[in-house]
Formats: structure tokens, sequence, C-alpha cells
């Protein structure tokens, strides 16, 4: 086996969430290629055993988000306290002001660079491995790769750093060369998707596709398990960038032709944007819809077992695809149809693992009548 591999990452179980499954199970993964796996992460007072097969160091969170109180509901799935206006948002994940009001900020580079030498020395750690975002992650790993060159370095980006269609920090330009910078020293940089790769072309010479692992297979059984026609989406909602208007338009019609009555149809959402859904969905009753701002990590895997539909909502633009969030991943876990809205054109790299998979359908801008088609 390998020597030991260091993990430097904040989003880690017990922490609820989509990232935090997904590094987990990277984790698990390394734990069978690796002598031992250290985890350095950010310690939210999210309840729950530490993860299995690792061994894990929580520091302590003396950071903006936790000045403001976003420690977050303790094993929930849900609303966080800490939620900047957008503009101001933007502002403190771009450099320079992200050095002081990242995630884990000045006080976890510290005590994470100090935490990592003594386990490098004293463990004979070979490879560290870091996740963005946050940039605190990075930004220590870098400092590693500087005290030890000896290091392998794997630099990972769930997300884009510098986003063209969300447009979600100052000066791209800026931002593109400071994260060059930042990862130059990476000895790989991982991506969740073909399309993200193709986006961070340029940012480094070694880019690799690593998907988030499915947390467990499929049931071999999908028969719905509800008597009401029921739709269900877990996660955050975004304004500009996701359209849920066409599944609403086709289910309006259904309702209007009394090809479905109200009391046959159920839209379910768990998130932190309840109100976002409501208006979204106000042309539908009432008596259709049901809103949960917060639920248990095994609360909402049990919701969407038992859907009917899968709902994810996505969004594309020419040039730009490859949006594979890892509720993606969730969703074909549940073995239950997921129907993927596209904002946009048909995103090709979705479209063929939903359909390779033999899923569900994936619509894209324009598509209702195909949308009706596979509803009925």
């Amino acid at each position: 086996m390998k020597p030991p591999i260091l993990f430097l990452t904040q989003s880690f179980p017990p922490r609820p969430g989509p990232a935090a499954r997904r590094l987990g199970a990277l984790a698990q993964r390394a734990a069978r290629e690796y002598e031992r796996v250290f985890v350095l992460r950010l310690d939210r007072n999210y309840s729950g055993a530490e993860q299995a097969g690792v061994e894990v160091t929580a520091l302590p969170a003396r950071d903006l988000r936790s000045l403001l109180g976003g420690k977050g509901q303790p094993g929930q799935a849900g609303v966080s306290r800490f939620q900047p206006p957008a503009g101001l948002r933007h502002l403190r994940e771009s450099f320079p002001f992200v050095l002081l009001t990242d995630d884990g900020g000045w006080a976890y580079r510290r005590s994470a660079l100090a935490a990592a030498r003594e386990l490098i020395r004293r463990h004979g750690i070979t490879t560290i491995f870091s996740s963005f975002r946050p940039w605190s992650d990075h930004l220590v790993a870098r400092r590693l790769k500087r005290a030890f060159p000896e290091l392998h370095w794997i630099a990972d980006f769930r997300d884009l750093p510098v986003d063209p269609v969300r447009r979600d920090v100052w000066w791209p330009a800026l931002q593109r060369r400071w994260g060059r910078w930042v990862i130059a020293a990476a000895d790989e940089v991982w991506c969740v998707s073909e399309g993200q790769r193709a986006q961070l072309t340029g940012c480094h010479p070694t880019l690799r596709v690593v998907r988030t692992p499915l947390r467990c297979l499929p049931p071999a059984l999908t028969a719905p398990r509800t008597e009401r026609f029921t739709i269900v989406y877990t996660g955050s909602l975004y304004a500009e960038l996701q359209d849920m208007s066409p599944l609403v338009n086709v289910l309006r019609q259904l309702l209007d032709e009394g090809v479905l009555r109200p009391e046959e149809l159920l839209l379910q959402y768990c998130g932190k944007d309840g109100e976002r859904f409501r208006r979204w969905t106000k042309r539908l009753p009432e008596a259709c819809l049901a809103v949960h701002s917060t639920l248990a990590p095994a609360a909402a895997q049990k919701m969407q077992t038992e859907a009917q539909i899968l709902l994810l909502l996505n969004w594309s633009a020419p040039g730009y695809y490859g949006v594979l969030t890892a509720k993606l991943w969730d969703y074909l876990a549940a073995g239950r149809p997921v129907l993927a809205l596209v904002n946009g054109p048909v995103d090709p790299e979705l479209n063929t693992i939903v359909t390779g998979a033999d899923a569900g359908v994936v619509v894209g801008t324009g598509e209702q009548g195909r949308l009706r088609a596979w509803l009925t």
C-alpha cells in the first residue's frame, strides 16, 4: 500500500450535505489504497460520529461564518443562518478579501498548517489532498508543498472558482490569475466533470475528472412507494440559473384537463429556499406542495427513495456544460426516475450519464412538449 495521505477539507462528515458525502467517499476510497488516511477538518459542532476508517482532527472554527452564527443545524440538511447578500457574498469570495473572509480564515490556516506539519513529520505522509470551496484548504496545501517539496499534492475542485455563468466573484480576470498562482505547485488537479475540465483548461497542465461516487448501489426494485404522484427536489434554488416553469406549466395543464387531480399530486421541497420554491410553484394548488426547511439526512434520503420522480434543476450555455452537482449522484443512488430540467441547451455530459444509466430524462429549454410526453 501507499504511504499515508492527508486530507485538508472543511466539508467532511459528520457535516451533512453533498460536498461532505463526496469527500467522505473519496477518503474511504483512499483508505483502500493508502496505509493510513488523516483528515483535518473544521469543527462546526455538527452532531454525529466521525467517519470510520480515517483519523480525523477537528479544528475550532473562529471565522466570519461562526462569528455571524452560521454553524447550521446539527445533523440537519437545510438552512444555514449565514446568508450574506449576493453582492457581499461575491466580494467575500474574491481575492484579496477572501484571505480574511473565507471559511476557516486566518486562524484555521495557521492551526491547520501547524497540525499538518506535525502529522507529516510523525507519520511519513507523502500525499496531501485539498478541496475547493473554500480556498483556505488550497492555501494551506500550497504552504505545505513549499515546506515539503517531495509531497504529492492533489488539488480538487468541486466548483468552478470563476464561473462564467454564475458570475459569483468580483474581478474575474484577477481571480483566475490568483487561482492559477495558488495551485501552480499542485501535482494534479481534480474536477467533477468534463465540462468543468473544459472551463479549467489552462489553469494547470494536469487536469483529471474524478466524479463523485454513488453513496450506495440503487435498489433492485424501484416501484413507487407513495400513493400520490410525488416529485421531490432537495437543496438550493438559484433564481438566475434554474428554471422550474416548464414543469409547473405542464402540471398546471394536466390539472386543468383533469388528467391529474390536486389530491393526486405532491411536490416536495427540502432546503433553505422554501419561499423561492413557493413563488416558483404559485400556479399550483397549495395542497400539492410540501416544504421542509430542514430535514435529517436519513429522512431526506427516505424522501428521495419513495418519490415517483426526482427533480434536478441544472443550467447550461453554449460551450458551458457539465454542471454535475453532488445531488445527481444522490439521486442515482436512490434508484428513482430523474427528471433533469436544464435551463439552456441540453447538457451533453449530463444527458449521457442520465440516459446511459436508463435513469430518466434530460430536457432543455423549449422542450415542454417532450417533457409532457415523458410525464404522461
